[in-house]
């Protein structure tokens, strides 16, 4: 079995989850090795409506939490996972923190992972590993990636988008535009995320599709259809 995400919408963290659970994957795979992290961390999903297709949203429930964390302490969690999804997760926060560590000027072990090493972000991490090893895909394709345009904010202040560490993950990786949106798009986590487990970027190959799931964002925008879809299939 194949797969193959169409990121004309862009994709975050959630909007992965979202993708994944719609296209048939148990909520219990991602719940139970964000679980075993130990963290306070739940997932919810919900149906809604994006730009009047139905899409699957799921919330990741955290604790209040003042913590600030470096990659080492961030592995040292991921300790408690089975080895595919360790394997999977690690590789996507030495990709986070390698670009971090561009963008700022610093190095991988000294990079503050305010906003992607948040327990959300964490979450969205480990549970999209899970599902990529539940799924157990021969391949992993993806279009070219939506950004967005504009301007967000982070902890040390405004940063334009496409945000500085997104554009570094993917630079010679990945085919990337602004796309339709003027907001934030594509988010560092899911843009490494895709950047780990894709093989090949591409429009939807030849496949005989199986299951389709459609990954929410948060906005409901009447510019583009906020969804990350999913498409599974055998190659045709």
């Amino acid at each position: 079995m194949i797969g193959w995400f169409d990121g004309g919408a862009g994709a975050s963290g959630d909007m992965l989850l979202g993708a994944f659970v719609g296209a048939g994957v148990p909520l219990e795979v991602p719940s139970a090795s964000i679980g075993a992290l130990d963290l306070g961390v739940t997932l919810r999903s919900e149906q809604v409506q994006r730009a009047g297709l139905d899409a699957t949203r799921i919330h990741v429930e955290v604790p209040d939490s003042t913590v600030v964390r470096h990659l080492p302490d961030i592995l040292e969690l991921f300790a408690q996972l089975d080895a595919g999804v360790r394997t999977i997760a690690t590789a996507v926060f030495e990709r986070l923190a390698d670009a971090e560590a561009r963008v700022h000027g610093t190095s991988i072990d000294e990079v503050h992972f305010h906003e992607v090493g948040a327990l959300d972000s964490i979450a969205d991490i480990v549970g999209a590993a899970a599902c990529v090893v539940h799924l157990g895909l021969d391949r992993i394709h993806c279009s070219a990636l939506s950004l967005g345009s504009g301007s967000t904010r982070g902890a040390h202040g405004p940063i334009p988008i496409p945000a500085p560490a997104v554009l570094e993950v993917l630079t010679g990786v990945a085919p990337m535009q602004a796309g339709p949106a003027p907001f934030e798009s594509t988010t560092p986590t899911g843009a490494a995320v895709l950047a780990t487990i894709v093989e090949t970027w591409c429009p939807m190959p030849p496949m005989t599709v199986t299951a389709v799931g459609k990954g929410a964002g948060g906005r409901d925008s009447d510019q583009v259809a906020n969804v990350l879809r999913l498409v599974l299939g055998s190659p045709a």
